[in-house]
């Protein structure tokens, strides 16, 4: 837990309490702030009379799209600082290396990543944020902090200014509670602002919206931005050519490794080129960057291969809430049974046509199940509304047999709430409703 000094004796409130909250309570409390709660979804509420020195929000709560929050209103209104977990962080260790990552699809994979990097490189790391450990339960004593931000946490941050920040890529995400595409991309770029002479920027270009941050952050003269890509090597970025990882950042084009076959598809390459920039500018060796990415594996719900039965691949890719990322695995994979669905987001799957002559079959779950079903019965794709994932999994297996498939894939393109708690909820279903058969 992190021990906030500056907030002894001051009076915060906090406004909900899930599970970042509650961390920010924690550390509130242990570090003798007067802490008062307002949770819409229960009892806990302070008056909008009340005056604060701070008001905290967690993720969750909407500072400005779509409606601001009247517990906000009422701090703008007194000038109250509304600030989140991720300003008290940075208000406690101005100095303290922190190293952020966003980006709408690889964030989780790129944090876990260069976690595992620094550790390897036996560097005291802690690992937070939107993936993992809420940011202010982190070990206060660790040398660097390698952070997950989402654009909700970004969206509520005032003071920012990270060591190195990075942005991996940006598609249609969210857009409801941004305002749209043009308030989710000026969220995620926030992960940018107030950077110091120390800091580094590290952005993907392989999508226009991120080359177009890149070009804007080199004509207002950046310390450091570093470009990456998975698909070429920028010049002086680091990017890949083939199946090599090049080093270009000096101009001097410099071979550093190949490709990790856990890793694969130009997404996770990104994500690698990434981690790279990020070790290379934070004491990590280039030989100990090598050797930890043969050993490194990937993370659960991201195109995990879970088992092979009957010659038939099973890929829990429950992580895919978007078109966009299913499109890596669809990139990846062939002859695939397809299993699709949940609480469908903005973008749709209209995106992905291109790739359904790759789809052997189609079991659709879930709320978007119907609407989806018109669609892929009107590109030629076969379906079934299975409703519920048990029946498209027992399915599948006969199905798969019958039309040669390679690989079952549960790449949902959906958000899991209609009918799990959450991805990592739908992705131990599909699991334990595929290995109890093997």
């Amino acid at each position: 837990m992190i021990i906030l000094d500056f907030c002894r004796n001051k009076k915060i409130g906090v406004i909900g309490f899930g599970k970042t909250g509650k961390s920010v309570v924690d550390s509130l409390i242990a570090s003798g702030a007067e802490v008062k709660i307002h949770d819409d979804n229960s009892i806990n509420h302070f008056d909008v009379d009340e005056i604060f020195d701070a008001i905290v929000v967690s993720p969750g709560i909407s500072i400005l799209w779509p409606k601001i929050h009247l517990m906000i209103q009422m701090a703008n209104k007194k000038f109250i600082p509304v600030l989140n977990d991720v300003d008290l962080f940075q208000r406690q260790f101005p100095n303290r290396t922190s190293i952020c990552v966003t980006g709408t699809n690889g964030k989780s994979t790129t944090t876990a990543l260069i976690y595992y990097l620094l550790r390897f490189a036996d560097q005291k790391a802690a690992i937070g944020g939107n993936f993992g450990n809420p940011i202010l339960s982190l070990d206060s004593a660790a040398d660097f902090f390698v952070l997950e931000l989402s654009s909700y946490q970004l969206e509520s941050c005032n003071i920012l200014g990270f060591n190195t920040a990075i942005l991996l890529n940006i598609t249609p995400d969210h857009l409801t509670r941004h305002g749209g595409m043009e308030g989710y991309i000026a969220n995620k770029q926030k992960i940018f602002a107030n950077f110091h002479e120390q800091s580094t920027a590290i952005i993907g270009v392989d999508d226009n919206h991120c080359l177009e941050i890149f070009e804007f952050l080199k004509t207002i003269n950046h310390p450091c931005v570093i470009p990456i890509s998975g698909n070429k090597v920028p010049k002086f970025g680091v990017g890949w050519k083939g199946d090599k990882l090049v080093d270009d950042r000096f101009g001097s084009h410099k071979v550093i490794c190949e490709k990790n076959p856990v890793l694969d598809g130009n997404h996770n390459r990104q994500n690698i080129a990434a981690a790279y920039a990020a070790c290379m500018r934070n004491e990590v060796k280039q030989e100990s960057f090598r050797n930890g990415l043969f050993l490194s594996k990937g993370l659960e719900h991201r195109q995990e291969i879970i088992a092979s039965i009957d010659g038939i691949q099973y890929v829990n890719d429950s992580k895919a809430t978007n078109a966009d990322s299913v499109e890596k695995a669809l990139q990846r994979f062939n002859n695939i049974i397809w299993i699709l669905g949940g609480r469908p987001k903005e973008d749709g799957i209209e995106s992905l046509i291109g790739y359904f002559e790759k789809i052997r079959f189609a079991f659709l779950i879930g709320e978007a199940a119907k609407n989806w079903s018109h669609l892929l019965t009107k590109y030629g794709v076969k379906n079934e509304i299975s409703g519920t994932l048990e029946v498209a999994v027992n399915r599948s297996r006969e199905i798969a047999k019958n039309l040669n498939a390679n690989v079952v894939l549960l790449s949902p393109a959906c958000a899991s709430f209609d009918q799990f708690r959450d991805f990592e909820d739908r992705g131990n279903r599909f699991k334990e409703l595929v290995l109890r058969e093997k």
